[in-house]
């Protein structure tokens, strides 16, 4: 059994696009009189358990281990404060070979490369962050890693709903699961990969699905004084990773069209006792590869498709006493919307469209066990 309590205090300079009464932090909400006021908020519903499972008789030869993590942060912002199931999967592993059944991070989030950044949104919506029910099947020959998973979408981390339908249940009716592919050299010091995503939606049960994709390269440099983590994303319709983007469909030729963006960040996470950080994050909303046809007969299923881009630059500095840490994180997120779009649906800000920036603090108490 283990985990920890997380206390933290925020305060925003102004009003920001969240979940879970503004914890989960992904950027500034569009300006206006009722958006430019600050927001203050204390939580400690981050608060986490977790139970390894092991000393279990072996089978097929290989060893069989299982775990369970779960916190108080809710499936949704209706039920805040209540137990969630997090991951919760059994690992069958042989000397090179790895399989997992059940509810662990997408591959796309990346457990060898994601920022360690104080505040719970570990990167999103630069970063991928999502947990699926899976089956991953990872091959370990030497330095080189290849991982294989079939996934499905689960609680928040799914599309944007289409006419009442809900993201998880346009996968369903798809009858197809997301598919995912990657490749890691592991070296001494350094960790380098790449990985592809792919999966299928049916919004609208009588018609055809279609397909969409990511494609993604990662890297982390380790050293005595601090780790360098960095990747860059470029996809469609990733909403379930909480990105910007999704779909739109235009009801005349009845066809639906993947919304692209391109993502990238750096995280610096120092070492010590007083150990320093730094993520600097950057995402573009690229609009379809095809023209969408006419505008006014278009319906979008898709997270702030309006935004032509958001930047994140967030230092950090936490004070480790063994099981207690000190953490404070100054977040600075400023996106543009755009008042229209083009023939693509890729924003297109007018003169008057500026950036809005939001600055919050972020002062956390961690205590591990």
């Amino acid at each position: 059994m283990g985990g920890f309590v997380k206390a933290e205090y925020l305060y925003d300079s102004r009003q920001v696009v969240s979940a879970r009464e503004g914890e989960f932090h992904l950027y500034p909400a569009p300006d206006s009189d009722a958006t430019d006021v600050s927001n203050l908020g204390a939580f400690a519903f981050f608060s986490r358990l977790g139970l390894t499972i092991g000393d279990l008789p072996d089978a097929l030869d290989g060893e069989v281990s299982g775990y369970v993590e779960a916190d108080f942060f809710g499936a949704s912002n209706a039920n805040v404060s209540t137990f969630r199931l997090r991951r919760a999967f059994a690992k069958m592993t042989w000397d090179d070979r790895e399989v997992l059944f059940g509810q662990e991070w997408s591959p796309l989030f990346t457990l060898a490369a994601f920022p360690r950044t104080v505040a719970t949104t570990t990167g999103a919506p630069f970063q991928p962050f999502a947990r699926q029910p899976q089956i991953r099947f990872t091959y370990k020959p030497g330095r080189v890693h290849f991982i294989g998973a079939t996934a499905w979408q689960r609680d928040a981390f799914s599309d944007i709903a289409f006419q009442g339908v809900s993201g998880i249940e346009q996968q369903q009716q798809s009858g197809l699961p997301a598919l995912h592919a990657h490749a890691q050299y592991h070296g001494e010091n350094v960790m380098v990969g790449a990985g592809a995503y792919f999966k299928a939606l049916r919004p609208i049960v009588t018609e055809d699905r279609f397909t969409t994709g990511a494609g993604q390269a990662y890297a982390t440099i380790t050293s005595d004084a601090a780790t360098i983590r960095a990747k860059a994303t470029y996809g469609a319709s990733l909403s379930d990773h909480l990105m910007t983007g999704g779909y739109v469909y235009n009801e005349f030729d009845n066809d639906f069209y993947p919304l692209d963006l391109l993502s990238t960040w750096i995280d610096i996470d120092g070492t010590g006792t007083l150990a320093p950080g730094l993520f600097v994050g950057y995402l573009t909303n690229e609009g379809s590869s095809d023209e969408v046809g006419t505008l006014s007969a278009v319906s979008p299923a898709a997270r702030s498709a309006n935004i032509d881009y958001v930047w994140r630059v967030s230092p950090r500095l936490s004070l480790n006493y063994e099981a207690l840490r000190f953490a404070f994180e100054l977040e600075m997120t400023s996106a543009r919307y755009a008042s229209r779009f083009d023939e693509n649906y890729a924003p297109n800000p007018a003169d008057g469209d500026d950036p809005v920036t939001n600055v919050r603090g972020n002062f956390s108490v961690f205590l591990s066990f």
